[in-house]
C-alpha cells in the first residue's frame, strides 16, 4: 500500500487536531480543577466539603453519559467534525456559565455543578478522538500515535494547574451577601481563558483547516485483498475475521478507568489536602500544587517519549502493568499512619466558612510574626479563640507557645484541618509534606505508562472495526 508524501502529511496534521483538541478540553478542565474547592466556598459558604464531591462529580458524570451517544453518532455520520464542533460549543457555555455564577442569585451551587456538567458533556469528544485515531493511523504507527495522544491529554492535566497559578496574582474578591455581579479574578480568569481556546478549537475543525482520513480501511482492504490473493494461490478459503476478544476490551476499558480515577483523584484533592494537612491559605495552595503539576508535565513528557520504543521491547502489557503498580502504590503512600494531628482552622461560627480574619491569612506563625508583630497577631488569634469557646468541639489557642509550635494540635485562621465540622481531624495522623510528594511521584509515574498503553492495546484488540464507545 502506497500514499503520496503530502497526503501523508495532511493525514498527520489531522492527528496534531485531534490531538490538540484532547489538549484543549484536559486543559480547560484541569485549569480551574485545583481551585474549585475555594471557589465553591467564595460562591456558595453553606455548600461545604459535602457538596464538593457532588461538584467534581458532576464532569466525569457527563461525560459518562455523553461519551457513548457520541461514539453512536459518530458511527452513524461517519464523521467527527460536525460533533466535534457541537463538543467545544457545549465546553465554551459551560465554561462562560462557571465565570459568570456571580452574576447568578444565590444559592449558587446548583449553577456550577449545571456549568461542569456542560463541561463533561463536551468531553464526548474525546471518544471521537479515539476514534479518529484509529481509522487515520496504520496498524503500525497506532502505538505512537496513541502515545503522542495521550501526552498531549496527560501535559494538558498538568500545565493547566500552572496556568491556574499564573492567575493566583489577581487574587479573590468574596461577593458580599445578597450582591450580584460579574468578576474577573484568580478563578474566573481561567474560565474566560477555557472559553477562548474552546471557540479557537471550533474554528480548527472547518473544512478548510481540517481533513478526514480513514487509512485504517484502505489498510484493511489491502491487506483482506493480499490474503485473498495468497489464499487463491494456494486454493485456500478467504478467512473469516474473528470478532475481538470481548474481555480483554472490558479489561483495557476498566484499566484506562482506574488510571484516570487515580490522576483525577491526586488533582482534585490535592490543594484542599495541602490546605487541610499543612495549613497553607488557598492562594499558597493553589500556586505551589500549580507549580508542581507543571513539573510533573515536563517528567510526563519525558516518560511518554521512551514509551514507544520501550513497549516495542518489553511489549505494551508488560509496560501497562509496570504503570498499574505505580499507580496501586500512590494513594497507599498517601494514607495517614502514624504521628500528631494536622492543625485546627480556627472558624468561630462552626461551619466552615471564613471566620472574618481572612486578612491575617493562614501562613505558619513565624511569618505572620514577620509581617504583622506580636501584637496585631496575637490579638487576632485572641478574638478568634473568643469566638471558637461556644462550640466544645472547635479547639482554639490555649497559649501563645501552642501558637509557635510547629503542627501543634492547636487552631490557625482560616486555614487547617475545620475539626468543627470533620470530627476526625482531631484523631486522625496529619498527612507530612513527604508523603505527599511520594505518593505524587508515584502517580504521575503511572499514569502516562499506564494511560498510553492501555490504549494501545485496546485498540490493537479491536482492530479494523469501529473505535468508539
Amino acid at each position: 500500500m502506497t500514499e503520496r508524501p503530502a497526503t501523508r502529511r495532511r493525514r498527520f496534521f489531522s492527528l496534531g487536531v485531534v490531538s490538540f483538541t484532547a489538549f484543549i478540553f484536559n486543559l480547560s478542565f484541569s485549569i480551574i480543577l485545583t481551585s474549585a474547592k475555594p471557589y465553591l466556598d467564595k460562591m456558595d459558604p453553606t455548600a461545604g466539603t459535602d457538596f464538593l464531591g457532588l461538584f467534581i462529580a458532576a464532569q466525569p458524570l457527563a461525560q459518562l453519559i455523553f461519551s457513548p451517544i457520541m461514539g453512536y453518532l459518530g458511527n452513524k455520520l461517519g464523521s467527527v467534525r460536525i460533533l466535534s464542533m457541537i463538543s467545544m460549543s457545549f465546553l465554551a457555555l459551560g465554561f462562560a456559565l462557571y465565570a459568570c455564577v456571580a452574576a447568578l442569585p444565590e444559592p449558587r451551587r446548583w449553577y456550577l455543578f449545571a456549568a461542569r456538567f456542560l463541561i463533561g458533556a463536551a468531553g464526548g469528544s474525546i471518544t471521537l478522538c479515539f476514534s479518529y485515531i484509529a481509522t487515520a493511523t496504520t496498524t503500525k504507527e497506532r502505538t505512537t500515535a496513541v502515545s503522542l495522544f495521550q501526552m498531549a491529554q496527560s501535559s494538558a492535566f498538568v500545565v493547566g494547574p500552572a496556568i491556574q497559578a499564573a492567575f493566583a496574582p489577581l487574587g479573590s474578591i468574596i461577593p458580599e451577601e445578597g450582591e450580584s455581579q460579574l468578576y474577573f479574578d484568580m478563578y474566573t480568569g481561567p474560565a474566560w481563558l477555557s472559553v477562548i481556546l474552546a471557540i479557537i478549537n471550533v474554528f480548527v475543525f472547518l473544512p478548510c483547516i481540517f481533513t478526514e482520513y480513514n487509512i485504517a480501511k484502505e489498510e484493511g482492504e489491502y491487506l483482506a485483498e493480499l490474503a485473498a490473493k495468497n489464499n487463491k494461490d494456494n486454493n485456500k478459503e478467504k478467512p473469516e475475521l474473528k470478532d475481538p476478544d470481548v474481555v480483554g476490551l472490558v479489561t483495557c476499558i476498566i484499566v484506562f478507568a482506574s488510571v484516570q480515577f487515580n490522576f483525577i483523584f491526586l488533582e482534585s484533592v490535592a490543594t484542599l489536602l495541602t490546605m487541610e494537612m499543612l495549613g497553607w491559605d488557598e492562594q499558597r495552595a493553589i500556586v505551589i500544587v500549580g507549580i508542581g503539576f507543571a513539573a510533573a508535565g515536563l517528567y510526563s513528557g519525558l516518560i511518554f517519549s521512551v514509551m514507544a520504543p520501550t513497549s516495542r521491547k518489553v511489549g505494551e502489557r508488560i509496560v501497562m502493568m509496570v504503570g498499574i503498580i505505580f499507580l496501586l502504590l500512590g494513594p497507599v503512600a498517601l494514607y495517614p499512619y502514624s504521628g500528631p494531628p494536622p492543625q485546627f482552622r480556627c472558624n468561630g461560627n462552626g461551619n466552615g466558612t471564613e471566620s472574618g480574619h481572612a486578612a491575617l491569612g493562614a501562613n505558619y506563625f513565624p511569618e505572620l510574626l514577620i509581617r504583622d508583630g506580636i501584637h496585631d497577631v496575637w490579638s487576632t488569634f485572641e478574638a478568634t479563640a473568643e469566638e471558637a469557646e461556644g462550640n466544645s468541639t472547635c479547639l482554639p489557642v490555649q497559649s501563645f507557645n501552642d501558637t509557635c509550635s510547629y503542627n501543634a494540635t492547636c487552631c490557625i485562621p482560616d486555614a487547617g484541618c475545620p475539626n468543627c465540622d470533620q470530627p476526625w481531624c482531631e484523631t486522625l495522623p496529619a498527612i507530612t509534606s513527604g508523603q505527599m510528594i511520594t505518593g505524587f511521584a508515584l502517580i504521575v509515574t503511572g499514569f502516562p505508562m499506564g494511560a498510553s498503553m492501555g490504549n494501545a492495546v485496546f485498540s490493537k484488540i479491536l482492530g479494523p472495526f469501529p473505535q468508539v464507545c
